[in-house]
This record gives C-alpha cells, structure tokens and sequence, in this order.
C-alpha cells in the first residue's frame, strides 16, 4: 500500500515540476522590479577636485607703471622723381646716423727717419701714383689750392699713415689723403739697409683752363 503512495506522489510531482517552475520565474521577476523601484536612483556627475589654486599678486614698482608706450616711428618719405637738374641737386637725402659703428683706428706707432737723414730717401714709383679725384663741390665752386701731407713710408715702400699738414678745404684734403694711401714708394736706404721714412708731398688741385 506504501508503495502505490509513493509511486502517486512521484507522478503529482513530475506533473507540477512545469507550473512550480512557472511559478518560481514570476516570483522571482516580481522581486527584482520590487527592489528596482525600492532602490534609490543613482545620478552620475563629473570629478571635480577639491585643490584651490593659489592665486599670487605682485605689486609692481612705481617706476615700471610710470612707463609709456614710445611712439611710433615716422613713416619714410616716398621718392619722387625729378624733372630738372636743378631739382636733382637740391633734393637732399636724409642722413643715416651711423654713430658708435665707427671703426677704431688702430693705433700707429713707428720711429721713421726725417727724409734729408737718410743716403736715399724714398721716391715714388709713377706707375702707383693714383690723382686724387676733384670733389664735385670744390670745382663747382671753383675753389683751388695744394694740401700738404706728411707721410710715413716703410721699409717695403708702402704708406703706413698720412697726415694732412696744410689744407684748404675739408672735402679736397680728404680726397688727397685716400689717393695718398694707394701710393707706392722705393724704400729709404739709410747705410744700404732699407728704414722707414716720414717725407712731405704736395698734392695740387687746380681747375683746368678752357
């Protein structure tokens, strides 16, 4: 009689199996929307740190807020073309201030003999001696004269300074003395051995006659 029970149980089970497992599904669906309504909502925002930079002042001094902006520079003047020679030669061109570029004389020191001291004072060889050119100015002014310069030959024959003894006008005696420096000597002999020597020369500017 036992045994008919138990096998009548088995087959009740077997035949609920499907509804129980139904039935297992739903509770378990229903509890999760439970706890999804229940549970707090989540809301999700940016990390933003709690550090806070310092932020330093600087006083500045008197002198740098006393400071103005420099004026612009002047605008350059465009060219314009001239139509007579009279134009051309009043037409000036502003001078570039070229001061501190200029270049330090190196400083020359040397014991030369006077040139009536020596055996053979030094002659210049014809072929180097360079005219000096008539300044535009001089000869427009019809200006005329000689400068006088004193010059320090050495033992190769080669000007080593020029220095303007005597003038008579500041563009011709800068004319002279850049001919003057193209020169090329036969050294002075003094006791057949060859001595720098200082000698003085006249340089003439003279307007040529028609």
């Amino acid at each position: 009689m036992s045994q008919r029970l138990n096998s009548i149980n088995r087959v009740d089970l077997k035949d609920q199996a499907p509804f129980n497992m139904k039935v297992s599904w739903l509770a378990a669906l229903l509890i999760f929307i439970l706890a999804c309504l229940i549970m707090p909502e989540m809301k999700v925002s940016a990390y933003t740190p709690k550090v806070r930079k310092a932020i330093r002042t600087i006083e500045l001094p008197q002198q740098m807020k006393q400071l103005e902006e420099p004026p612009p520079p002047p605008k350059p003047k465009m060219p314009v073309a001239a139509e007579t020679e009279e134009e051309i030669e009043a037409a000036t061109i502003e001078e570039t201030d070229m001061t501190g570029f200029e270049k330090v004389p190196k400083k020359f020191e040397m014991e030369a003999y006077e040139f009536y001291a020596v055996d053979k004072p030094p002659e210049v060889i014809p072929s180097t001696q360079v005219s000096p050119k008539y300044p535009t100015i001089a000869r427009k002014a019809g200006i005329e004269g000689t400068v006088y310069l004193e010059l320090i030959v050495d033992t190769l024959g080669y000007v080593r300074s020029v220095k303007v003894l005597k003038g008579f006008n500041p563009d011709c005696e800068r004319e002279a003395v850049r001919a003057a420096k193209q020169w090329r000597f036969s050294p002075g002999m003094q006791r057949d051995r060859p001595v720098p020597v200082r000698v003085s020369i006249p340089i003439h500017f003279k307007l040529k006659e028609d």
